[in-house]
């Protein structure tokens, strides 16, 4: 069953971003290491990773309890995008796109239709946050040799945190059971919109030389948002999580 993605905007900027690095990246990998000539002022790089919510609200609960789903189901891989510009020699200022959508396909635990057949449905999540934040570094990116000479570290950690905007979609589609008629029906609910979100981050970038580097990371967000569409009887739901990404990036 093909659904759609949120947002289609996102997916979009995403692959074009990638499109655009990848060969730069690749025949950057393969040149010896060398030098720019002027510290670099800004980075661009493409993310892959694994996106693990925390699913620890009354939707979660009630869709684990009907239904043949396990908190791991929302578990999902990733994809994003960083824009980072500095602004002291340890610090730059960043925006990050992401994407990662679950698809689940399950039954009802307890209860079976009239020849015995189960009851199935599909569950899909899917959460794009867009963010601001800062990024520390905790020694120097590079030195400078001369006045127009820059050398790359060979990998320096950093920590950071910041705060954004992050856009879900929560749609349940299939077959579910009326527990007042105890009737089963084929339906479709939806839930989507968007919240303010903060996030903690920390990881390191490793050089593969003067314009290219690997960064590899981990986040933990936190968000919540009340629920739309079919779902707005339910508490508030849980959008937090935490969330692994390697990548590559060019700076200049």
């Amino acid at each position: 069953m093909k659904r759609s993605a949120l947002p289609s905007g996102a997916l979009t900027a995403l692959a074009a971003l990638v499109g655009t690095l990848a060969l730069p990246l690749v025949a950057q990998a393969q040149r010896p290491p060398d030098f720019l000539l002027r510290t670099p002022r800004v980075s661009v790089g493409a993310r892959v990773g694994y996106a693990v919510p925390f699913a620890s609200s009354e939707i979660f609960d009630f869709t684990r309890e009907q239904l043949t789903v396990e908190r791991s189901d929302f578990n999902a891989p990733s994809i994003g995008g960083q824009l980072a510009i500095r602004v002291t020699p340890r610090v730059d200022i960043a925006v990050d796109l992401a994407w990662s959508k679950s698809e689940t396909k399950s039954e009802f635990r307890d209860w079976v239709d009239l020849d015995d057949l189960p009851i199935e449905q599909w569950t899909e999540f899917q959460r794009a946050p867009v963010v601001f934040g800062v990024k520390a570094y905790l020694k120097e990116r590079g030195r400078s040799i001369g006045r127009f000479a820059w050398i790359p570290e060979a990998w320096t950690p950093f920590v950071g945190g910041g705060a954004g905007w992050v856009f879900y979609r929560f749609e349940q589609d299939g077959e579910f059971v009326d527990f007042e008629t105890f009737d089963i029906f084929r339906d479709r609910f939806t839930s989507e919109g968007s919240t303010p979100t903060i996030h903690v981050f920390g990881g390191a970038d490793w050089s593969l030389g003067p314009m290219v580097f690997l960064t590899a990371e981990g986040r933990y967000s936190w968000a919540e948002v009340d629920m739309s569409g079919d779902f707005v009887d339910f508490d508030p739901m849980d959008l937090s999580g935490f969330q692994v990404t390697a990548g590559f990036s060019i700076r200049f």
